[in-house]
């Protein structure tokens, strides 16, 4: 009986065989994620980080200086060797054929950035590590990214991936996923640290699509330890986001595979527990009393369970079963304001086994 190889073995035979080597690494994005992916990378790789602007970057160069990226714990702790250089983007010159251009801004700037790369490069290799959902187009990050570059060779990043563990050391397993499986090898063998451990696939919207959806699930469990309503109510929350989860892969012909597994069950168990998830801090801050908006400006970042949670509204008119991602879309809209009796009511359904 002839065995196929494990699919690490025949990846790396797909490397072997490539004449293209990665020699930079250029990370679009200054923010808690972009920061811990420089400073993981940069210890096999030459990388430089490309900020918004001249101002920007040299206040990241004048903090790293003092006590770490922004004064942020997110940030590369003090002390820590740190290799990688800090610019304005396309500050300098890059050669595209040995460069592979992380995008690590906001899902709402990606579109933008995207476009501005688009004006230096034709057929850039980048890998997308923003997770969120364009609602207005109904696209994923990958989809905006080719929508404005046609000829760019995306791979998807995803998983449980708090930045701030990540800068720490601590292990974790993401995913890497495009339909090629030379750039997935090329990417793959790119990224190697001993932080992040990578698991491959040739499914990037369907981990896309369950990598957005978990920021909901998180908002509702945030909201439910915000009012202590205690750690069996959450796991209530967070069952029945699983389900919802799973419902909604089905709905898309996302294998239960993919939706229980590291990008869809593993990030959003990630995203309720920990606790520096935005989505979950969100939620705690709407249970305290703050508005939307007040909320929002509090976290000071993105939150994408926020957009994501009127995207999937849709389904719920078309009676697709997902009562905690109406009930969450209900709080968030102003729709529904006893937060508690909503969840209450939310724990205590009866549903059929």
């Amino acid at each position: 009986t002839h065995h196929r190889p494990p699919v690490e073995a025949y990846l790396r035979t797909v490397y072997d065989k490539l004449v293209i080597r990665i020699e930079n690494i250029v990370i679009l994005g200054s923010g808690n994620w972009g920061m811990a992916l420089a400073g993981v990378l940069c210890k096999s790789r030459s990388v430089r980080v490309w900020t918004k602007d001249a101002a920007d970057a040299e206040a990241l160069r004048a903090s790293e200086t003092s006590r770490g990226m922004k004064q942020s714990p997110s940030k590369y702790k003090a002390g820590a060797p740190r290799s990688f250089s800090i610019e304005e983007k396309f500050a300098s010159d890059v050669d595209p054929t040995t460069t592979l251009f992380i995008l690590a801004v906001p899902s709402g700037q990606v579109r933008a950035v995207a476009k501005e790369l688009a004006a230096h490069y034709r057929e850039p290799l980048i890998v997308s590590v923003s997770k969120g959902f364009d609602a207005g187009r109904q696209r994923t990050m990958s989809e905006v990214i080719r929508d404005e570059i046609p000829g760019a060779r995306v791979v998807v990043l995803t998983g449980p991936t708090i930045a701030n563990e990540v800068a720490d050391g601590k292990p974790t397993r993401a995913v890497l996923a495009c339909q090629d499986l030379m750039h997935l090898a090329l990417v793959k063998e790119t990224l190697c640290n001993d932080i992040i451990t990578f698991e491959i696939s040739r499914d990037p919207t369907h981990h896309e699509i369950c990598a957005a959806l978990k920021g909901i699930v998180a908002i509702a469990v945030g909201m439910a330890d915000g009012l202590d309503l205690g750690t069996n109510a959450q796991g209530v929350l967070m069952t029945e986001g699983l389900r919802e989860l799973s419902v909604v892969a089905s709905f898309f012909g996302i294998p239960e595979s993919i939706a229980y597994g590291t990008s869809g069950a593993g990030d959003l168990i990630t995203t309720c527990i920990s606790p520096d998830s935005r989505n979950r801090k969100l939620g705690r801050l709407l249970a305290g009393g703050l508005t939307l908006e007040q909320a929002l400006s509090e976290v000071q970042m993105t939150v994408e369970g926020v957009a994501m949670s009127t995207t999937i509204q849709t389904l719920w008119s078309l009676d697709v079963s997902i009562p905690l991602f109406h009930t969450v879309h209900a709080i968030l809209s102003g729709e529904a304001r006893d937060i508690r009796g909503e969840l209450t009511a939310l724990i205590q359904r009866r549903r059929q086994p």
